[in-house]
C-alpha cells in the first residue's frame, strides 16, 4: 500500500506508538498515580520547551476538533455571561469545518459572522482583516496550514496587525498542519489560542492539546472533576499523553531532516509528472505552502473516479479534507480560491509523511499514467 493522505491522519511513527504505557490514574495518591502525574507534567513541559508559553497554559483534549470548539464556544459563552459587547467574529474562507462550521454555530446563536476572503494563491487578504475589525470584534481564527492545499497564511502579521488595532480582540489559529512542518516560530505576543492533533503527527489517535493564553477567559463546556484545572474534566488519555509527547520529541530533533526528505518527495514527483508529459495542475502554484501538501488538478479528469482507480490500486489519496470528503459540494476552500468549477472536480489532495519514499512517488506516477492512458488523456 502506499499512502499519500498523511493530512487525515499521519503514518504512526513507531517510537510514539510502540510503548507500553503507565496504568495509574494521574490524580490518584500513590506511586502508579504519581509516575503517571509526571508524564502529564512533563508532556505539559516539552510543549511549553518547544512552542514557548507558560506550561500551565497548554491543556490536553481529545483533538483537534475539541480544542477548537472549547476555545470557540468556550470563549462566546463568557462574553455573553459577562453581557460582553463583543459579538462579532472574522474567520477566514479557508478554516478546517472544526473551526469554520463551530463560527458559524454561534452566528446562529446571535454573534455576527464576517468571512475573510483569500486569494487566488489561498492566502488571505490584511487590508481586507483590518476593514472587518471594529470595537464590537470578539474573535479572529486564521489558520496556519491550510489543511487541502497546504498554503501557508501570514499568521504572525495578520494577527501583529489585529493586536495592533484592538489588544482586547482574542486570536485563535488552527496549527494543526503547521507545527513541526513550518519553520517560522510562533508570535505568541498575538497568538491568544492554537491546538493541534496528536494523529496528524504520527502519534495516536484521540489526543490533542489546546494552548490558551491565561488573559483568555473560557467558560468550560463540560462539567466534572478538576482535570486540566477544570478547564476540560475527565481523567486523562496517558498513553495519547506520551504517545503525543514521544511523537514531537522526535519531530523537534529530527523536523529539518524530515522537512528536506518531503520537499525532495514533493519536488520528484512535480518534476516525474512533468517529465512523461501527463496533464496536470499545481493550483498553489504562486503560493508559499507547506511540502508536506500538495493539491493538484488533472484536467479532464474527474477526481473521484481517480480517487477509485487509485486505491483499487493501493494508493491512499484524498479529495480534500477527510472531515468533509464525502460532501457532494464542491470544495469551499477550492472555491474561495476562484477555482472554476471543472478544475475542482478533477483535483486531488496528497498528502507526505516522513516514512513515504521515492519509490511510493514513482509507483504513484506510474499509476497516473496507466490511468490517463485508460482515459485517453495523454
Amino acid at each position: 500500500m502506499i499512502y499519500f493522505d498523511n493530512a487525515a491522519s499521519a503514518l504512526p511513527l513507531s517510537s510514539a506508538v510502540n510503548f507500553i504505557p503507565q496504568y495509574g490514574n494521574p490524580s490518584s495518591n500513590h506511586k502508579a498515580g504519581n509516575d503517571s502525574h509526571e508524564i502529564v507534567n512533563n508532556a505539559r513541559q516539552l510543549l511549553s520547551d518547544i512552542f514557548g508559553g507558560d506550561t500551565g497554559s497548554y491543556y490536553f483534549t481529545s483533538g483537534a476538533t475539541e480544542s477548537a470548539n472549547l476555545a470557540i464556544q468556550g470563549y462566546c459563552r463568557f462574553l455573553r455571561k459577562t453581557s460582553s459587547i463583543r459579538d462579532e467574529i472574522i474567520v477566514s474562507a479557508v478554516e478546517h469545518p472544526a473551526v469554520f462550521n463551530t463560527v458559524h454555530e454561534m452566528g446562529k446563536q446571535g454573534f455576527t459572522v464576517h468571512v475573510l476572503n483569500v486569494d487566488k494563491t489561498g492566502v488571505i487578504n490584511i487590508p481586507e482583516l483590518k476593514s472587518l475589525i471594529n470595537s464590537k470584534t470578539a474573535l479572529v481564527c486564521i489558520m496556519g496550514v491550510n489543511n487541502e492545499t497546504g498554503v501557508i497564511q501570514p499568521i504572525n502579521d495578520a494577527f501583529q496587525c489585529v493586536k495592533d488595532i484592538d489588544i482586547g480582540i482574542v486570536t485563535i489559529c488552527d496549527m494543526v498542519q503547521y507545527l513541526t512542518k513550518v519553520n517560522t516560530d510562533l508570535d505568541l505576543d498575538n497568538i491568544d489560542c492554537f491546538f493541534a492533533s496528536g494523529h496528524k503527527l504520527g502519534a495516536a489517535k484521540g489526543i490533542g492539546f489546546l494552548y490558551l493564553n491565561e488573559k483568555v477567559m473560557i467558560a468550560p463546556l463540560f462539567i466534572g472533576g478538576g482535570q486540566e484545572s477544570g478547564l476540560r474534566p475527565g481523567t486523562e488519555n496517558l498513553y495519547g499523553i506520551e504517545s503525543l509527547s514521544r511523537a514531537l520529541k522526535e519531530h523537534s530533533l529530527k523536523s529539518s531532516t524530515y522537512q528536506r526528505h518531503v520537499h525532495l518527495l514533493k519536488k520528484h514527483l512535480l518534476n516525474s509528472l512533468e517529465d512523461t508529459g501527463v496533464n496536470y495542475q499545481l493550483n498553489t502554484l504562486n503560493a508559499l505552502t507547506s511540502d508536506y501538501i500538495l493539491s493538484l488538478a488533472f484536467p479532464g479528469q474527474d477526481a473521484g473516479h481517480l480517487a477509485n482507480y487509485l486505491a483499487n490500486k493501493g494508493v491512499c489519496i484524498s479529495r480534500g479534507s477527510a472531515c468533509s470528503s464525502t460532501s457532494e459540494k464542491p470544495s469551499r476552500v477550492l472555491s474561495s480560491m476562484m477555482l472554476d468549477r471543472k478544475t475542482i472536480n478533477s483535483t486531488i489532495r496528497l498528502s507526505f509523511s516522513p516514512y513515504n519514499t521515492v519509490d511510493d512517488v514513482n509507483k504513484f506516477c506510474t499509476h497516473i499514467i496507466e490511468y490517463n492512458i485508460a482515459t485517453n488523456n495523454i
